[in-house]
């Protein structure tokens, strides 16, 4: 093989993996941030145009060509021979219905500015290492909107190829931007952290924290006390102070008002009952290829150096076109499967959540589970029941229990029972607050049997207190 095939294949090469980690970014990015990158494109594209449509382009539940070429026929830039001909994705037909739901996104759509968004920014203003910041941003697509995994950070850097070396330096990062709280496992992390930032590593606290958490959450003081060799009143101080932290970082951007987020897909029901799933387009610049750059280089055919950048030119920007198209069919696809899976919750609300994982939707889809986890950070979809991010469907399942003893045929998600658990606790006396074993006995009263120190689980990703901290005098 000669050097010059040798050469030729590495290219091809480096083009393909540049292409597919260009694929990814878009992908994972949220609306406004894909904004963001097109733009950037744009800047340093010159063949790169815009066009924007004012409307929503429908594209209804027909299954899309998933897989299939988009855009232009090839990408042979080596024998392109202008012909005048316009490369384009063409924005599509405007679905005559279209116009009437309109309105409806921009009804449902919230404003905030999410704590998530807030991360980004503060790492971009960083000074780290460029892949340091690419780690941090991995990991924050993976918080709730409290501040707290949703999933480890080990199991996050597993599916996204990410070492542990890398992950512990990037989740060390994390926990230095504010609030003061974000980046912890659970709830008693989310505190520890809270107080080594302010310094108070050292302090009873932290030590009552780290070394007696099942005391404290079982009100044993003189347990605390006697295991760590101090008096009951410096437990109690310590357990004041504690009961000071934030058990909720990301409350802070709960009802704040900023940035508009526009729903990436809306689910509204049709006439005959069915649930009819659509793309919006409203903040995504639409892409194509100025035709007038075809001129330049049939003009420059014999220069070598122009028709070699513009050739560069037309194929990274066909590239981007690709991946944006990518991307939608993508989270269409994701939201149809949801819609599908989670048909009682779009019809009845929150209680009729079930549970559902990536991995399942990933096989029904054939696509990688990291491809799912990617669709679903950051997107959000609007229905009958406001704006809810895609990744709000995924959760485990807990068994309901039937009156008649016999079990229920469908599991209840575990979203749903926190939100059966913040009821409870919303209506508890504030003198005598219930215990993670009193709020196991309320929950088998509407069927689910679940072992105490699941409830306690779920409500420390609540990030809700326990009893002993919660009792108002």
């Amino acid at each position: 093989m000669s050097d010059a095939s040798i050469q030729q294949g590495l290219q091809q090469r480096m083009a393909a993996g540049a292409a597919m980690q260009m694929g990814v970014r878009i992908l994972q990015a949220s609306t406004m941030e894909l904004e963001g990158l097109v733009t950037e494109a744009m800047q340093k594209n010159p063949v790169l145009d815009e066009e924007r449509p004012t409307e929503i382009v429908s594209l209804g539940n027909e299954e899309p060509a998933y897989g299939e070429e988009l855009g232009t026929a090839g990408n042979d830039w080596e024998s392109y021979v202008p012909d005048g001909q316009e490369i384009r994705i063409e924005a599509g037909e405007v679905n005559p219905e279209a116009w009437k739901r309109r309105e409806f996104v921009y009804e449902s759509a919230a404003y905030e500015e999410t704590l998530h968004r807030a991360l980004r920014k503060q790492i971009e203003c960083e000074n780290w290492p460029m892949e340091v910041k690419r780690a941090t941003l991995l990991l924050v697509d993976h918080l709730d909107d409290r501040g707290v995994f949703e999933e480890s950070p080990e199991s996050v850097a597993e599916n996204n190829g990410l070492s542990i070396r890398r992950m512990n330096e990037a989740l060390r990062y994390l926990r230095q931007l504010e609030p003061d709280g974000v980046g912890a496992r659970d709830l008693r992390d989310c505190l520890m952290i809270q107080l080594e930032r302010k310094g108070e590593k050292k302090s009873l606290t932290y030590r009552v924290l780290d070394q007696c958490w099942n005391e404290l959450v079982h009100r044993n003081s003189k347990g605390i006390a006697e295991k760590l060799g101090v008096t009951r009143d410096e437990v109690t101080e310590a357990v004041a102070r504690i009961a000071q932290l934030n058990s909720n970082p990301g409350a802070v951007y709960e009802a704040a008002a900023g940035v508009y987020v526009t729903p990436d897909l809306v689910v509204t029901e049709k006439q005959d009952g069915t649930l009819f799933v659509e793309l919006t387009w409203s903040h995504i610049p639409r892409l194509r290829l100025d035709s007038a750059y075809k001129e330049t280089l049939a003009e420059h055919v014999e220069n070598a150096e122009v028709r070699t950048y513009l050739k560069k030119c037309f194929r990274e920007g066909q590239e981007l076109i690709d991946a944006v198209e990518q991307r939608q069919m993508t989270i269409l696809r994701v939201g149809q499967e949801i819609v599908k899976r989670q048909e009682a919750f779009f019809r009845q609300g929150d209680q009729a959540l079930v549970s559902l994982g990536m991995e399942v939707v990933a096989e029904a889809l054939g696509v990688h589970i990291s491809t799912v986890s990617r669709a679903v950070v950051g997107k959000y979809l609007s229905c009958r029941w406001g704006v809810r991010e895609l990744r709000s469907f995924f959760s485990a399942g807990i068994r309901r229990i039937n009156r008649d003893g016999a079990q229920a045929p469908n599991e209840v998600a575990a979203s749903s029972v926190q939100a059966m658990i913040k009821e409870i606790i919303r209506s508890e006396p504030a003198s005598k607050p219930y215990s993670d074993a009193a709020l196991a006995a309320k929950l088998a009263e509407r069927g689910l049997q679940i072992a105490r120190r699941t409830v306690t689980k779920y409500r420390e990703q609540l990030h809700i207190l326990p009893a002993s901290l919660r009792k108002k005098r």
